[in-house]
């Protein structure tokens, strides 16, 4: 049975909400079988849809008697793709939209539900500007959380540590559409021959917002393709994940641990800048993301990465009072890059986050513990939760460790999101990048 493009949309939503899978990767594998004609489209309708799940679904239950959780998956999921096109996606008209909605609940043998679909839909349609929502002066939290598709647990705590306005704008950051962004290899290429070389390939280009080797495309669907990705001579990387090499500011010789490093980008850009000189520790969990480190290092010309099947919360006494320096990008809610994984949104909680924090502090104390007396521990997250962030700060301080001064580190732009002179909580919206944490600590002598 042929599917249409969207009926494949509701299958991903599906297995998204039911697996509770990652949508990147659902999406991934899903668009190896679709036209690329459809592949914008089938792109821009599970990721809008997701985007705004709580909104959507705040809508319908103004309009349906049967609450949006009880429906059926099937129809939970035309409901919500059909009213996100029709909210945000003008150049589709809306009889065509309700017209596909109802053919594929008849098609899945829900005939006796298509009445219901298309009465819901219809009278959404007619009624648009009768739509209410929470008013900000009664629930200001349920206000945002709705006008924004931002659960409300994020909304509160946020609330507890920005103030409204900053609130209002990191929500408003993580609505944007999310920039591809890249950085080019310094073993392989300068800035000037890399602009060459991708306006050869028509790929446009702007520059980083603070960093020199950090460029924004445009202009190109599979980047994978571009020959000149091919040959290494530049990897995707968002700009404020690119700091985190700059702050441990790596040196020829050095001695470092990548403590959980797939698919490898910072331990790579760390090795770039030592010149691909001295030795670098990469460690995973998981076999087929050592596969990826190695992939990765290998296109790029890196040849000091050693990937490393090694569980970071276990200590391993071969490592102990081992390295210079000790880089620890710590598994995250990553609620710092919700415009590219909207999933977060509807897959993370309170209780898991406080989970993660757990995992966390015993990844610090293995961390400490691989250091040699003086060494230096680089703790970065791509997340804007506090618990996580400046709460981590404070138990790996109470370990024995000092914050060390990032100031030289950081580009003029940020300097202003620098605290206590040792971690930065780069923000959303203060330069288009992901919201992203560093701190930087040195281990007694």
């Amino acid at each position: 049975m042929n599917k249409t493009v969207r009926e494949q949309i509701v299958d991903l939503l599906i297995e998204i909400e039911k697996e509770a899978s990652y949508a990147q990767l659902v999406l991934k594998r899903a668009l190896q079988d679709i036209d690329a004609k459809d592949k914008g489209f089938v792109t821009e309708v599970v990721y809008g849809t997701l985007k705004y799940q709580i909104k959507l679904d705040y809508i319908l239950n103004q309009f349906s008697k049967t609450p949006v959780h009880r429906m059926k998956p099937l129809i939970r999921n035309v409901m919500r793709m059909s009213l996100y096109q029709m909210l945000y996606l003008d150049k589709v008209p809306t009889s065509a939209i309700i017209n596909e909605a109802v053919k594929i609940v008849k098609k899945r043998k829900f005939q006796n539900l298509s009445g219901f679909v298309n009465g819901l839909l219809r009278n959404i349609d007619r009624q648009r500007e009768q739509i209410t929502y929470p008013d900000e002066t009664k629930n200001l939290v349920l206000a945002m959380s709705i006008h924004y598709a931002i659960p409300e647990w994020m909304i509160e705590d946020w609330l507890k540590v920005y103030k409204e306005e900053e609130v209002k704008s990191i929500c408003e950051a993580l609505n944007e559409r999310a920039e591809v962004c890249v950085r080019y290899n310094t073993l392989k290429t300068n800035k000037l021959e890399f602009e060459e070389t991708l306006k050869v390939e028509g790929i446009q280009l702007k520059e980083g917002a603070f960093l020199e080797e950090a460029f924004y495309l445009k202009g190109v669907d599979n980047l994978q393709n571009s020959p000149s990705f091919k040959k290494g001579e530049w990897t995707v990387q968002d700009e404020s994940a690119m700091l985190v090499a700059h702050v441990m500011a790596p040196q020829k010789g050095d001695c470092i641990l990548d403590m959980c490093s797939a698919p490898g980008g910072k331990s790579i850009h760390m090795a770039e800048l030592m010149a691909n000189e001295g030795r670098i520790v990469s460690c995973d969990i998981h076999p087929h993301k050592l596969e990826l480190i190695k992939k990765n290092a290998k296109r790029m010309g890196i040849t000091i990465i050693e990937p490393t099947l090694q569980d970071g919360t276990l200590k391993n006494e071969c490592y102990v009072e081992a390295f210079d320096k000790v880089l620890l990008d710590a598994p995250c809610s990553g609620l710092g890059i919700m415009k590219r994984k909207p999933d977060i949104r509807t897959h993370k909680s309170k209780e898991g986050l406080l989970e993660i924090v757990a995992l966390q502090k015993k990844l610090a104390l293995a961390a400490i513990s691989y250091l040699k007396p003086g060494g230096r521990l680089v703790y970065s997250t791509c997340t804007i939760s506090h618990e996580e962030n400046e709460g981590m700060v404070s138990y790996i301080k109470a370990l024995g460790l000092e914050l060390e001064n990032i100031v030289d580190t950081i580009p003029n732009p940020l300097k202003k999101a620098i605290k206590e002179k040792g971690m930065i909580q780069i923000l959303p919206h203060m330069a288009g990048t992901d919201g992203f944490f560093i701190a930087s600590f040195k281990k007694g002598v």
